[in-house]
C-alpha cells in the first residue's frame, strides 16, 4: 500500500480558484478574496437589515402585553 494522496479541501479548491483568476499572483488573488468577503458580508447586513423591519416591535405572538 502506497501513502494516501492528500485530499483537496474546500479551502484548497477556492484558494485555487482565486489563483487562477488572479493569473497565479498571490497578492492579487488576496486582493480578490477580501473584496469578494467584504461584498458578501454586506449583502448579509443588507438582508438582515431588510428582515428586521418585518419584525413588529413590542409584539410577540402568543403573549399578552400585560403581564
Amino acid at each position: 500500500m502506497g501513502v494516501a494522496a492528500e485530499e483537496i479541501t474546500e479551502a484548497d479548491a477556492i484558494i485555487d480558484s482565486y489563483l487562477v483568476r488572479a493569473d497565479g499572483n498571490p497578492a492579487v488573488a488576496l486582493r480578490l478574496v477580501v473584496r469578494d468577503a467584504l461584498a458578501d458580508l454586506c449583502e448579509v447586513e443588507r438582508r438582515l437589515n431588510r428582515k428586521s423591519r418585518f419584525v413588529s416591535r413590542g409584539y410577540t405572538r402568543g403573549s399578552s402585553a400585560e403581564q
